[in-house]
């Protein structure tokens, strides 16, 4: 059925665009071809869509699994049971098979989870493993932190659904300006200007079918980000951050000064070769090439603070949240070895200088204020001050701190993870834009051929 619609739809443009059939048969062949790369990927959407409400549903239940049973195995069993025949399922059932059947010295809770979570690769997924890990080995009281994770979980749910919506949104507007551009460049061959049929040319009749070939593939490439693994696409990692902070407070600016100096040498030289040559515009630039070579290796610095920057803000909230499940049970300094863990790379620089620095000045605010001042962002500021006064308050405020703390990190991590999502899909406007791009540049060329008919009627060509 979708052959027999491609190929109608093929014939209309064929008549449309005054495609002759030569071209009419290249561009139907090609089309073809790709029409099985647009079905994997609908088919892949389809799948994609699943696992997420997969993956919700898993963490719905076992969460409130796991607060009735209090035990990691009895609540995988629950959870299994009370799951529909899935791909999810079948690696939950594979992760008690794994506990049931294994009696070596190994972690075996922590190996049967890593089957899901490989499978599943959700950061949700991970959290709430290891918080039911933890509580097997150390105890302590679960009902507000299930409560807190079940929160972080509809959070992230919406915002995924929000996310597809947009990206759905989108793909339409894609769609209608690929329809849009088509109808134009045909408009433009209907008109009856002097009888000049510009179609006849064969550079004509060549463009018109790579700028449907460069449409299907706008199309497919649109496609694809409706196909993505939603799941692991809220997922912060960047396996470079330790480095990266690493180069940033290693900075060596006397020796960056140097190298700018030393790469500004050869424009100088060329400069002053344009100004005694009597080339003003092209010294006039040099000028500019010689401040930019000059101060580099400042704008370098400044690029890559500002990038550090950004990561923090999206790995932050992620730590902090490890740190809220922690407290429910030990205290900060406690929380921060143990959070080390799992801290992503872009936090693990200052989190080991802060935890070096503890056991020195154990009742002083200065270790806490240090922690990423170089980067001024309030929001990290606040909330390491607030973990220092929870360190050195009262039990009787602790709770209330900590719930104020899971107030401010839940905002942060909804303002880090829609930004994070809005990034990913701001290829999407580039492809809406693409079809306007590739529709101007056949009608530039349909005008240029229709101007040298013209002319040569006109016996300008002789």
């Amino acid at each position: 059925m979708s052959i027999l619609v491609l190929l109608a739809g093929v014939y209309l443009l064929h008549l449309l665009l005054k495609m002759n059939w030569i071209a009419t048969v290249v561009t139907a062949v090609c089309l073809l071809l790709g029409l099985q790369k647009h079905k994997a990927l609908y088919r892949r959407m389809k799948e994609e869509n699943l696992r997420f409400e997969e993956t919700s549903e898993y963490l719905d239940t076992l969460l409130y699994a796991f607060g009735k049973e209090e035990k990691a195995e009895r609540a995988l069993a629950d959870t299994e049971a009370a799951m529909e025949d899935s791909p999810l399922r079948e690696l939950v059932w594979d992760a008690l098979d794994h506990i049931h059947m294994t009696f070596d010295d190994t972690d075996v809770m922590r190996d049967s989870l890593k089957i899901i979570e490989v499978g599943y690769p959700c950061s949700r997924i991970k959290s709430v493993h290891d918080f039911m890990i933890h509580v097997e080995n150390y105890g302590g009281e679960i009902i507000k932190q299930i409560e807190l994770l079940l929160s972080d979980k509809r959070r992230w749910e919406e915002r995924v659904r929000v996310a597809m919506q947009e990206r759905k949104k989108m793909f339409t507007d894609i769609v209608l300006s690929v329809a849009a551009s088509l109808v134009i460049c045909c408009m433009i061959l209907h008109l009856p200007v002097m009888n000049v049929d510009v179609t006849k040319s064969a550079f004509s009749q060549i463009l018109t079918v790579a700028v449907l070939l460069l449409d299907d593939l706008i199309l497919m490439k649109a496609q694809k980000y409706l196909a993505k693994d939603w799941i692991a696409l809220g997922n912060s990692t960047e396996p470079d951050g330790e480095q990266r902070m690493r180069s940033y407070y290693q900075y060596n600016k006397s020796k960056d000064k140097r190298m700018s100096v030393i790469l500004s040498i050869p424009v100088i030289l060329l400069t002053g070769y344009f100004f005694f040559c009597g080339k003003q515009m092209l010294a006039a630039i040099g000028v500019f090439g010689i401040l930019l070579m000059v101060n580099q290796h400042k704008i370098g610095r400044h690029l890559a603070k500002k990038n550090i920057v950004k990561s923090i803000r999206s790995a932050f909230p992620g730590w902090l949240m490890d740190m809220i499940l922690l407290l429910q049970s030990e205290n900060v300094q406690v929380a921060l070895m143990k959070s080390m863990q799992h801290v992503p790379g872009i936090l693990a620089w200052d989190l080991q200088l802060l935890l070096d620095r503890l056991p020195m000045e154990p009742e002083s605010a200065e270790p806490y204020h240090a922690f990423l001042q170089d980067f001024k962002i309030p929001e990290v500021h606040s909330a390491m001050r607030m973990l220092y006064s929870i360190s050195m308050g009262h039990s009787a405020k602790a709770d209330e701190q900590i719930g104020e703390l899971v107030g401010r990190n839940l905002k942060m991590l909804d303002e880090a993870e829609t930004q994070r999502l809005k990034d990913l899909n701001s290829g999407m406007y580039l492809l809406f834009l693409a079809p306007i791009v590739t529709a101007s540049v056949k009608l530039l060329a349909d005008m240029a051929v229709f101007m040298l008919a013209f002319l040569a009627g006109a016996g300008f060509g002789g």
